[in-house]
Protein backbone atom coordinates (compact mmCIF):
# COMPACT_ATOMS: atom_id res chain seq x y z
CA UNK A 1 0.00 0.00 0.00
CA UNK A 2 1.59 2.94 -1.47
CA UNK A 3 1.37 6.71 1.45
CA UNK A 4 -1.12 8.09 -0.88
CA UNK A 5 -3.32 5.46 -0.45
CA UNK A 6 -2.95 4.52 3.07
CA UNK A 7 -4.09 8.65 3.64
CA UNK A 8 -7.04 7.53 2.02
CA UNK A 9 -7.57 4.24 3.45
CA UNK A 10 -7.27 5.91 6.88
CA UNK A 11 -9.18 9.53 5.70
CA UNK A 12 -12.69 6.64 5.79
CA UNK A 13 -12.23 5.26 9.01
CA UNK A 14 -12.62 6.99 12.69
CA UNK A 15 -9.13 7.34 13.27
CA UNK A 16 -8.55 9.05 10.06
CA UNK A 17 -10.79 12.03 11.16
CA UNK A 18 -9.83 12.40 14.88
CA UNK A 19 -6.65 10.90 15.49
CA UNK A 20 -3.50 13.39 15.56
CA UNK A 21 -1.51 12.71 12.00
CA UNK A 22 1.99 13.08 13.99
CA UNK A 23 0.72 10.37 16.58
CA UNK A 24 -0.43 8.38 14.03
CA UNK A 25 2.78 8.58 11.85
CA UNK A 26 4.74 7.42 14.75
CA UNK A 27 2.81 4.22 15.35
CA UNK A 28 3.20 3.54 11.62
CA UNK A 29 7.01 4.06 12.05
CA UNK A 30 6.54 1.37 14.64
CA UNK A 31 5.14 -1.23 12.58
CA UNK A 32 7.80 -0.42 9.38
CA UNK A 33 10.42 1.89 9.05
CA UNK A 34 9.33 2.24 5.00
CA UNK A 35 5.79 3.96 4.57
CA UNK A 36 4.78 1.39 1.89
CA UNK A 37 5.69 -1.64 4.13
CA UNK A 38 4.11 0.21 7.37
CA UNK A 39 0.88 0.95 4.72
CA UNK A 40 0.54 -2.89 4.23
CA UNK A 41 0.98 -3.81 7.97
CA UNK A 42 -1.80 -1.41 8.67
CA UNK A 43 -3.93 -2.77 6.52
CA UNK A 44 -3.39 -6.23 7.25
CA UNK A 45 -4.01 -5.54 11.32
CA UNK A 46 -7.06 -3.94 10.58
CA UNK A 47 -8.20 -6.80 8.71
CA UNK A 48 -7.56 -9.19 11.31
CA UNK A 49 -8.86 -7.12 14.10
CA UNK A 50 -12.11 -7.14 11.61
CA UNK A 51 -11.95 -10.86 11.48
CA UNK A 52 -11.53 -11.38 15.06
CA UNK A 53 -14.17 -8.97 15.92
CA UNK A 54 -16.58 -10.98 13.09
CA UNK A 55 -15.86 -14.15 14.85
CA UNK A 56 -16.36 -12.93 18.25
CA UNK A 57 -20.34 -11.87 17.00
CA UNK A 58 -19.92 -7.74 17.01
CA UNK A 59 -22.55 -6.75 14.71
CA UNK A 60 -19.74 -3.60 13.50
CA UNK A 61 -16.27 -5.48 13.43
CA UNK A 62 -15.20 -3.06 10.96
CA UNK A 63 -16.33 -0.31 13.49
CA UNK A 64 -14.54 -2.17 16.57
CA UNK A 65 -10.91 -2.59 14.53
CA UNK A 66 -10.65 1.39 13.68
CA UNK A 67 -11.73 1.50 17.35
CA UNK A 68 -8.91 -0.52 18.73
CA UNK A 69 -6.18 0.78 16.25
CA UNK A 70 -6.97 4.42 17.76
CA UNK A 71 -6.77 3.16 21.52
CA UNK A 72 -3.58 1.75 20.14
CA UNK A 73 -2.11 4.74 18.44
CA UNK A 74 -2.99 7.18 21.34
CA UNK A 75 -1.47 4.25 24.23
CA UNK A 76 1.69 3.89 22.55
CA UNK A 77 1.85 8.12 22.51
CA UNK A 78 1.04 8.06 26.13
CA UNK A 79 4.53 5.88 26.34
CA UNK A 80 2.95 2.99 26.82
CA UNK A 81 5.91 0.11 26.48
CA UNK A 82 5.14 -2.41 23.08
CA UNK A 83 7.58 -4.90 22.17
CA UNK A 84 5.06 -6.81 19.85
CA UNK A 85 2.26 -4.13 18.06
CA UNK A 86 0.55 -6.49 16.95
CA UNK A 87 0.06 -8.47 20.25
CA UNK A 88 -0.32 -5.38 21.87
CA UNK A 89 -3.57 -4.23 19.50
CA UNK A 90 -5.20 -7.97 20.23
CA UNK A 91 -4.69 -7.30 24.00
CA UNK A 92 -7.06 -3.89 23.46
CA UNK A 93 -9.36 -5.68 20.74
CA UNK A 94 -10.22 -8.65 23.48
CA UNK A 95 -11.16 -5.66 25.75
CA UNK A 96 -13.08 -3.82 23.64
CA UNK A 97 -15.30 -7.21 22.46
CA UNK A 98 -15.96 -7.50 26.40
CA UNK A 99 -17.01 -3.79 26.91
CA UNK A 100 -19.38 -3.91 23.70
CA UNK A 101 -20.78 -7.50 24.49
CA UNK A 102 -21.86 -5.57 28.06
CA UNK A 103 -23.09 -2.84 26.36
CA UNK A 104 -25.18 -5.07 24.36
CA UNK A 105 -26.29 -7.49 27.38
CA UNK A 106 -27.21 -4.05 28.98
CA UNK A 107 -29.77 -3.02 25.79
CA UNK A 108 -30.66 -6.43 25.68
CA UNK A 109 -32.16 -6.32 29.23
CA UNK A 110 -33.99 -3.60 29.04
CA UNK A 111 -35.28 -4.08 26.16
CA UNK A 112 -36.67 -7.33 27.52
CA UNK A 113 -37.83 -5.61 30.90
CA UNK A 114 -39.74 -3.00 28.17
CA UNK A 115 -41.64 -5.69 27.31
CA UNK A 116 -42.18 -7.93 29.90
CA UNK A 117 -43.66 -4.47 31.95
CA UNK A 118 -46.02 -4.26 28.74
CA UNK A 119 -47.76 -7.82 29.91
CA UNK A 120 -48.67 -6.10 33.67
CA UNK A 121 -50.03 -3.16 32.35
CA UNK A 122 -53.16 -1.62 31.97
CA UNK A 123 -55.20 -1.48 28.53
CA UNK A 124 -54.49 2.18 28.50
CA UNK A 125 -50.79 1.76 29.84
CA UNK A 126 -50.35 -0.90 26.84
CA UNK A 127 -51.60 1.21 23.94
CA UNK A 128 -49.04 4.58 25.15
CA UNK A 129 -46.47 1.86 24.97
CA UNK A 130 -47.31 0.71 21.93
CA UNK A 131 -47.81 4.38 20.03
CA UNK A 132 -43.98 4.22 21.35
CA UNK A 133 -43.11 1.24 20.08
CA UNK A 134 -44.59 0.99 16.45
CA UNK A 135 -42.88 3.70 14.69
CA UNK A 136 -40.06 1.89 15.88
CA UNK A 137 -40.60 -1.07 15.05
CA UNK A 138 -41.50 0.41 11.41
CA UNK A 139 -37.96 1.35 11.16
CA UNK A 140 -37.83 -2.36 10.05
CA UNK A 141 -38.22 -4.05 7.26
CA UNK A 142 -41.06 -6.37 7.32
CA UNK A 143 -38.67 -9.47 7.21
CA UNK A 144 -36.81 -8.04 10.20
CA UNK A 145 -40.05 -7.41 12.40
CA UNK A 146 -40.93 -11.40 11.23
CA UNK A 147 -37.98 -12.70 12.26
CA UNK A 148 -37.55 -10.50 15.55
CA UNK A 149 -41.02 -11.68 16.63
CA UNK A 150 -40.54 -15.43 15.71
CA UNK A 151 -37.07 -15.39 17.43
CA UNK A 152 -38.66 -13.92 20.86
CA UNK A 153 -41.74 -16.06 20.44
CA UNK A 154 -42.35 -17.16 24.57
CA UNK A 155 -40.92 -20.62 24.48
CA UNK A 156 -39.24 -22.18 27.00
CA UNK A 157 -36.70 -25.40 27.65
CA UNK A 158 -35.53 -27.06 24.54
CA UNK A 159 -38.85 -26.53 22.57
CA UNK A 160 -37.36 -22.94 22.27
CA UNK A 161 -33.97 -24.48 21.13
CA UNK A 162 -35.62 -25.96 18.50
CA UNK A 163 -37.93 -23.42 17.31
CA UNK A 164 -34.82 -21.25 17.05
CA UNK A 165 -32.91 -24.02 15.06
CA UNK A 166 -36.42 -24.37 12.58
CA UNK A 167 -36.34 -20.56 12.31
CA UNK A 168 -32.54 -20.36 11.05
CA UNK A 169 -32.95 -23.64 8.76
CA UNK A 170 -36.24 -21.75 7.09
CA UNK A 171 -34.45 -18.37 6.62
CA UNK A 172 -31.13 -20.64 5.04
CA UNK A 173 -28.73 -19.20 7.67
CA UNK A 174 -27.08 -20.50 10.43
CA UNK A 175 -28.28 -20.15 14.16
CA UNK A 176 -25.10 -18.03 15.04
CA UNK A 177 -26.04 -15.45 12.21
CA UNK A 178 -29.66 -15.31 13.11
CA UNK A 179 -28.64 -14.54 17.02
CA UNK A 180 -26.15 -11.72 15.91
CA UNK A 181 -29.22 -10.36 13.24
CA UNK A 182 -31.81 -10.23 16.30
CA UNK A 183 -29.74 -8.81 18.94
CA UNK A 184 -28.65 -6.22 16.36
CA UNK A 185 -32.43 -5.40 16.00
CA UNK A 186 -33.22 -5.58 19.39
CA UNK A 187 -30.20 -2.89 20.32
CA UNK A 188 -31.91 -0.43 17.03
CA UNK A 189 -35.43 -1.28 18.91
CA UNK A 190 -34.18 -0.19 22.26
CA UNK A 191 -32.40 3.23 21.61
CA UNK A 192 -35.35 4.14 19.33
CA UNK A 193 -38.27 3.39 22.44
CA UNK A 194 -35.36 4.86 24.70
CA UNK A 195 -35.55 8.14 22.66
CA UNK A 196 -38.63 8.35 22.08
CA UNK A 197 -40.23 8.06 25.60
CA UNK A 198 -37.39 11.16 26.35
CA UNK A 199 -38.79 13.27 23.76
CA UNK A 200 -43.01 12.34 24.89
CA UNK A 201 -41.52 13.25 28.06
CA UNK A 202 -39.84 16.26 27.73
CA UNK A 203 -43.07 17.57 26.01
CA UNK A 204 -45.02 17.15 29.11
Amino acid sequence: MKAEELNAYEANSKGGRDMNPDAFARFLKRLAPDPEEAGRRYAKLHNKLTGFFALKGLTDPASAADETLDRAVMKVEAGAVVPDVDKFCFGIARYIAKERFRLLVREILAFHEFMNAVINHSNEQVERIYEILKPCLELLTIDEQQMLMEYCHQIRGRARAEHRRELAERMNRSEGSVRINVSRLRQTLAKCVQARSHRLEAQK
